[in-house]
């Protein structure tokens, strides 16, 4: 092949190689198929030679037994076992670690697949973000995980540049969800229909606004009886005892109701063992999901899940009587005070002030039959 770098040879039988300049024998092309025909093989050293000038060409992909570091499919998955040893020092939730295996494994590996992380260019980014047909926050979380792919290639120096993403990806522009609350009420609704034992665990939730694995992993050490205060200083992901979602310790005043329920009932003299605990394991994961959604059931309360009947109502029931929202962010221990607006909302009772007060009179009955006519038309 004039002025190419290599040679072409044939091989046995009906196969060719290529030898390139020091000594590298590529026998297939980048889809592993062995070289077939000289035609096949002056095909694929055209490629070769373009990348060679391109300085993308890595021989791994050209081998049947070996896998290149720069093939996509190759590298997400090597950088998924460094998520798996940061979840085992417990730097990640296991939860954490479950959607990124699900980004890398169910969505991107099947569309790059044997791509080479340097021949990705924005181009195919926005062709792959095109083919996302979720909700937006789900879009936008699995576009922010595939960058992170992007920027830990970049940081170990295989790709010399990430590539660009969608400009119009932004999170302020992803539509709010329509979270849900309840007022006390209707917290006593679902209460009531509570067997003590789940009382106790879903009443803790409800008057400190924990999360669900904060509260699974309280120790009686964390209850200060004297001070009436509680202290959060770890959380369950899954079964996994670690620290909490902000890796923040927090203190909190103690309910004055839940701790005469606490006082009332037999406690474990170890300082170290759960409050909350079923068969004398801690509570798993799903059983206090189960008691509200049962319970909301036979009080009539529909479409409203444990997180956002609890935690979340917290701090909607605290924002509706007026308790600023600083003051909320540190009893909640949120990370930003982004997050407690977006999680504090306000029902139409504090608004009623914006419309008119006045009373209407003296509007005699043929101009109320006038506006109702017009009304009616």
């Amino acid at each position: 092949m004039a002025g190419s770098i290599g040679k072409i040879y044939r091989d046995r039988g009906d196969r060719w190689r290529i030898v390139l300049p020091g000594g590298i024998k590529i026998f297939c092309d980048r889809n592993h198929r062995t070289l077939y025909s000289r035609q096949h093989a002056e095909w694929a050293l055209a490629r070769i030679q373009g990348e060679i000038e391109n300085g993308t060409f890595d021989p791994d992909f050209y081998s049947k037994t070996r896998k290149s570091l720069h093939s996509f499919t190759t590298y997400a998955e090597d950088w998924l076992r460094s998520y798996e040893r940061k979840m085992e020092r417990g730097d990640i939730s296991r939860g954490y670690l479950g959607q990124l295996r699900r980004c890398v494994n169910d969505v991107f590996i099947p569309y790059f697949g044997e791509m080479s992380l340097q021949d990705i260019r924005g181009k195919h980014i926005r062709e792959f973000y095109l083919t996302l047909e979720k909700a937006p926050k789900t879009v936008y979380n699995n576009m922010m995980i595939l960058h992170k792919v992007f920027a830990s290639a970049y940081d170990d120096e295989l790709i010399q540049s990430p590539p660009k993403f969608p400009k119009e990806l932004k999170a302020s522009e992803i539509p709010e969800p329509d979270w849900k609350w309840a007022n006390e009420e209707i917290q006593d609704l679902v209460l009531k229909e509570l067997a003590p034992e789940d009382f106790f665990f879903i009443f803790f939730q409800v008057t400190h606004g924990t999360r669900t694995g904060e509260t699974r992993a309280l120790q009686h050490q964390d209850i200060d009886l004297d001070s009436d205060v509680v202290t959060i200083r770890r959380a369950f992901s899954e079964n996994d005892l670690r620290h909490t979602k902000t890796k923040r310790i927090r203190r909190i005043p103690l309910d004055p109701i839940w701790k005469e329920l606490y006082l009332s009932r037999p406690r474990n003299i170890n300082p170290e063992a759960f409050v909350f605990t079923k068969d004398g394991k801690p509570i798993s994961r799903t059983w206090p999901w189960r008691k509200w959604t049962e319970a909301c059931k036979n009080a009539g309360v529909s479409a409203i899940n444990l997180y956002e009947g609890t935690r979340h109502s917290f701090a909607s029931q605290a924002a509706n009587r007026g308790v600023s929202l600083y003051v909320i962010s540190k009893f909640l221990g949120h990370s930003t005070m982004a997050m407690t607006a977006r999680y504090s909302h306000l029902d139409t009772k504090p608004l009623r002030q914006a419309q008119r007060q006045a009373a209407v009179i003296n509007i005699d009955s043929a101009k109320c039959q006038q506006l109702e006519k017009r009304f009616r038309n």
